[in-house]
């Protein structure tokens, strides 16, 4: 049976951020889908979401969640 490895988010994390600085969005968008899966208040990993995705109106949505967990953003 073979084994595998699952990461923590934190290290997902870490793979999104590199594949970003790297310019590969898909992986990057893709890596921080399964971190928000799991921690849906990370508000890390909807900052760097906000780089990812395509649209004006996909970046506004990552940005209003972010100020809406953060309470030094009011």
């Amino acid at each position: 049976m073979a084994t595998y490895y699952v990461p923590t988010t934190e290290e997902a994390l870490g793979y999104a951020v590199q594949s970003i600085r790297e310019k590969d969005f898909r992986k990057g968008q893709a890596a921080l889908t399964w971190v928000l899966d799991r921690e849906p208040k990370n508000i890390v990993a909807w900052l760097w979401m906000a780089q990812c995705v395509r649209t004006d109106e996909a970046k506004a949505e990552c940005m209003r969640r972010v100020t809406s967990m953060n309470p030094f953003a009011n």
